[in-house]
């Protein structure tokens, strides 16, 4: 398995735990009930429920193409410096 498909991996796995910390921020602040889908207004957030609810749907936003970029460069065959920096800075950004 090359770099670009291990860091594509480490991403799956990172942005499974940014819903797992998304989800449990939400349920701390409204209860397991209150996160239900309900018809009435918005509840003001909390600040650490609205952090990472915005890293959760930024990571949405970006993965589709991160991992385009990755399964392109490996059906192209195409390893070179570029895709494997690339490829890291992505998930260390990410991380960070």
């Amino acid at each position: 398995m090359t770099i670009e498909l291990t860091m594509l991996a480490f991403s799956i796995v990172l942005g499974l735990v940014q819903l797992v910390l998304a989800a449990q921020a939400k349920n701390r602040q409204h209860g397991y009930v209150g996160s239900l889908p309900a018809r009435r207004a918005e509840t003001a957030s909390c600040r650490h429920s609205g952090t990472t609810d915005r890293a959760f749907v930024n990571f949405q936003e970006t993965f589709p193409f991160f991992a385009a970029a990755v399964l392109m460069a490996q059906l192209a065959g195409r390893h070179d410096w570029m895709t494997v920096w690339g490829s890291v800075a992505y998930l260390a950004a990410r991380v960070v």
